[in-house]
């Protein structure tokens, strides 16, 4: 009898605060009283019905409608920007010359590409919508993976590289553009089929991409001007090489303990970019690099890590500006989560068991944890 008085009270009590939650939600209720409720019906509430409602205040409706951006088909009714396909290029993009050997000697053909994973496949789209040529199918069918790509030398002759040339490459990969642009005025002269050129050609397309040493891809930044990011750049360069990271660990201090949470955006280059990752520094004007945030040489440079890394800690700053300038692939939803938990650490959801565990939740589905669908 005492335990069914005690099941029926747990039931009632719970009960009462589902109707305040979805009350709440449907008045456009406080941020601190939702995701008090929140945390107190993770155990009852499945977490996907709980998560997206954690920020849904009229406050902050501007970042959450984001989210209604087509994923998979992209948006045909919002054009991308110059910048934007530039910095997405920079990030994902590839520049490359193929051969094929024939009856009639070697075939010359180009190709430009950008590849996404099937879940974030809108953005390819909205390429072919901008450049208004090229075409999308799978590039791996393994990782489920597509690209869209442009191999018409006519294409890439009067559409792609004038983009590149009015919105420059701010990383090493230009150096492949302008390699790739060599090639195709080569091509477009006839060249190609010049047994005098071939070797040319070959030798280009063979110091191209994986092939380029590091020590000119260092020193091409010593022949350019200081970089000074478009937003739209930064916007599509953090959706390629960005990453909304959460750490939650237990951590004591002076004898007493507590949970350390720590809300990051990192973006990593191979160190022979690092002065591409200095940029940001100015322009979010915080952060800093890591392993080593001082290299200034490329004999530090190559002593280095492979790869190093941007980080900020100071997530207004971030949140300022990806509200502002939203991601467009399924990352846009690592974002929401991140800024979820951001809102949980400010209103101590940390302190108590059910608080830890919805967050431990939320940072769990996030990135790699996140399930294709």
């Amino acid at each position: 009898m005492k335990n069914n008085n005690l099941k029926k009270n747990f039931f009632n009590r719970h009960l009462i605060l589902i109707y305040f939650f979805l009350l709440l939600l449907a008045l456009g209720g406080s941020n601190s009283m939702v995701t008090w409720l929140a945390f107190n019906l993770a155990d009852i509430l499945p977490i996907a019905f709980i998560i997206p409602h954690l920020s849904a205040s009229k406050n902050n409706e501007s970042s959450t409608s984001t989210i209604n951006y087509d994923f998979l088909l992209g948006n045909p009714d919002k054009p991308l920007k110059p910048w934007w396909v530039t910095g997405i290029t920079d990030s994902e993009g590839n520049f490359s010359v193929f051969t094929q050997k024939t009856s009639k000697g070697i075939k010359f053909t180009l190709g430009y590409k950008i590849t996404q994973k099937a879940h974030s496949s809108g953005i390819l789209y909205d390429l072919e919508r901008f450049f208004k040529c090229g075409n999308i199918h799978i590039d791996n069918k393994k990782e489920n993976a597509y690209k869209f790509n442009v191999n018409k030398l006519d294409d890439i002759l009067n559409i792609i590289i004038p983009h590149f040339d009015k919105y420059p490459l701010y990383s090493s990969k230009r150096l492949d553009y302008l390699d790739f642009k060599k090639v195709a005025f080569m091509m477009k002269d006839g060249l190609h089929l010049n047994e005098k050129y071939l070797n040319t050609i070959l030798s280009i397309k063979d110091n191209m991409n994986s092939k380029r040493s590091f020590e000119e891809r260092w020193k091409f930044f010593e022949t350019i001007e200081p970089i000074k990011f478009s937003e739209e750049w930064v916007q599509a360069f953090i959706d390629g090489d960005g990453s909304f990271q959460f750490g939650i660990a237990d951590a004591v201090s002076r004898g007493r303990s507590y949970v350390a949470l720590t809300p990051t955006l990192s973006i990593s280059q191979s160190s022979h970019d690092i002065k591409l990752l200095n940029a940001f520094v100015s322009f979010f004007g915080c952060g800093y690099l890591k392993p080593k945030y001082d290299i200034k040489s490329l004999e530090e440079a190559k002593a280095s890590r492979s790869v190093n890394s941007f980080v900020v800690n100071q997530y207004e700053t971030i949140i300022d500006f990806v509200d502002k300038y939203p991601m467009l692939t399924r990352k846009q939803l690592d974002y929401l989560d991140w800024k979820k938990l951001i809102q949980l650490k400010i209103e101590r959801a940390q302190d108590t068991p059910k608080g830890r565990l919805l967050m431990e939740k939320i940072k769990a589905s996030m990135n790699r944890g996140r399930e294709d669908k």
